[in-house]
C-alpha cells in the first residue's frame, strides 16, 4: 500500500532546518501518524535520505529517494544569505511511502 503524505507551505514555514524532528518532512510525519517520534536525515555514508517513524524506517523508492534528498539539501543549505527567503525556494510535495504489511 501507499500513503500519500503532503509536505505543506504550511510545513515549510514552521519547519527548522538541521534539526531532524523538526524540520518540514518531519512536521508531515509527525501530522500524518500522531506521533512525536520521527527522524528526518540524509546519511552520509551513501547520500541517502532515511525517514523514521517510532524507530522503523519508512520505504521510499528511488524516485522519491531523489525528490526527498533534494528537499532536505534545500531546506537545510539555503543558497541566499537571508534567514527567510529561503523558505520560498522549496516548495510543497507529496511524499510517497510504500507500507509493507505481512500476511497472516
Amino acid at each position: 500500500m501507499i500513503r500519500l503524505i503532503e509536505i505543506t507551505q504550511s510545513d515549510i514555514l514552521n519547519g527548522e532546518p538541521h534539526d531532524c524532528d523538526k524540520c518540514a518532512i518531519a512536521l508531515a510525519l509527525r501530522r500524518e501518524y500522531k506521533t512525536d517520534r520521527v527522524d528526518v536525515g540524509i546519511d552520509n555514508s551513501n547520500s541517502t535520505p532515511y525517514l523514521s517513524v517510532d524507530s522503523k524506517e519508512l520505504n521510499i523508492d528511488y524516485k522519491m529517494e531523489k525528490i526527498v534528498h533534494d528537499f532536505i539539501e534545500l531546506f537545510d543549505e539555503p543558497f541566499v544569505d537571508d534567514e527567510n527567503l529561503y523558505k520560498e525556494t522549496v516548495k510543497p510535495f507529496t511524499l510517497e511511502v510504500v507500507e509493507w504489511y505481512k500476511v497472516k
